[in-house]
């Protein structure tokens, strides 16, 4: 039987690569997670599953080396078909390329969720102990031009204004962020996929702090649209959490 593959399965498989997922150069596309995002993993299962992607279901090992030593790694591989190889030649030069607006493109809200699941977080800014707002980081770390057309995507395609800031070893290696303004917007259109995962949740909402501050809200107050776009809401050496 062979692997059904159309225009929905490809850039669901574009939007899982762009996160966690990794292809090796025998070509074999992985997807992994650890024990917290078990569930996560059993639904990209799924979505796979109901766009005729084969693969060989859930798996897990332990791990013996890295910062998940004796912990449960739960994984999955996709059967390598042409477009796998494709995506393989595209995205590997030989470190993964994300900054392709051609790829980019080919995202919708589903495919924007993945990615910010895999790689974005959801950071509270606090005043006196209290909740004033947040903001959201995708670690990418990446060269500044790369970054830099995926903010450009974001705007010019879904309205939402992130800026770049410096992470990682390298000199020329950025990631984004937005502050509570932008980040309101960008959790509207990855909310709904999100909200199918419960485990999931802590990407778009504060564990114990609903009743303190309103992520989603629409009034904000004086204080937070005046410092929301500035640019030191993270500092360079902050480490994303993922």
């Amino acid at each position: 039987m062979k692997t059904k593959i159309n225009k929905e399965s490809r850039n669901l498989l574009i939007a899982m690569l762009l996160g966690d997922g990794t292809i090796c150069s025998n070509y074999v596309f992985k997807l992994s997670h650890g024990d917290k995002q078990k569930e996560y993993l059993e639904w990209k299962i799924n979505q796979l599953n109901e766009h005729g992607i084969r693969n060989n279901g859930l798996k897990s090992y332990t791990s013996v080396k890295g910062f998940n030593v004796g912990k449960t790694v739960y994984y999955t591989q996709l059967n390598i078909i042409p477009f796998i190889k494709t995506l393989r030649r595209v995205f590997y030069k030989p470190y993964k390329i994300l900054g392709n607006r051609k790829l980019l493109n080919r995202l919708d809200a589903k495919g924007i969720a993945i990615w910010y699941m895999d790689d974005g977080n959801l950071n509270p800014k606090k005043r006196d102990g209290i909740i004033r707002g947040f903001y959201i980081k995708i670690s990418t770390c990446l060269p500044k031009d790369q970054v830099q057309i995926i903010i450009d995507y974001f705007k010019e395609v879904w309205g939402v204004s992130f800026y770049m800031f410096h992470e990682g070893r390298r000199e020329d290696s950025y990631s984004l962020c937005c502050g509570t303004k932008e980040g309101r917007k960008f959790l509207e259109i990855v909310s709904p996929t999100i909200k199918e995962i419960p485990s999931m949740m802590y990407k778009i909402q504060f564990n114990k702090s609903q009743d303190v501050y309103n992520i989603l809200g629409n009034h904000e107050s004086d204080e937070m649209q005046s410092s929301d776009n500035t640019e030191d809401i993270v500092h360079p050496t902050m480490k994303v959490e993922g």
